[in-house]
């Protein structure tokens, strides 16, 4: 990635989500996860406001991905798909009772006599 954003001070191997790692979890390019993993900490620490930007395109990418517009900044986008990727890979589908139907009373069972038979 050509750009002025700091190179994190370590690998960024992604959310509890991708316990498999960027590169393979399938949301991402080669170059997509590449960057991820060299940028990735960076991104994260100035979404969260944990880093302070330190240059211009820093402060760019700062308030761009808090908009919800299009951006021309790759950086900005790249981290918008790895939220969004975040954000679908917690989604779960499966067959659960919901909770309007696990909260109603079970329904009664009717009791049959012997005798009746």
């Amino acid at each position: 990635m050509d750009t002025t954003i700091r190179i994190g001070s370590r690998l960024f191997l992604g959310d509890i989500t991708f316990s498999h790692g960027i590169s393979r979890s399938g949301y991402f390019n080669k170059r997509e996860s590449h960057d991820l993993e060299m940028y990735g900490l960076t991104l994260e620490g100035l979404y969260s406001g944990v880093l302070t930007a330190t240059n211009e395109e820093e402060q760019q990418f700062v308030e761009q991905v808090m908009q919800d517009e299009e951006s021309s900044l790759y950086p900005v986008k790249l981290w918008k798909k790895y939220l969004a990727a975040v954000q679908k890979s917690k989604r779960r589908h499966g067959f659960m009772a919901s909770e309007s139907k696990s909260s109603a009373p079970a329904p009664a069972i009717a009791e049959v006599e012997m005798d009746d038979f």
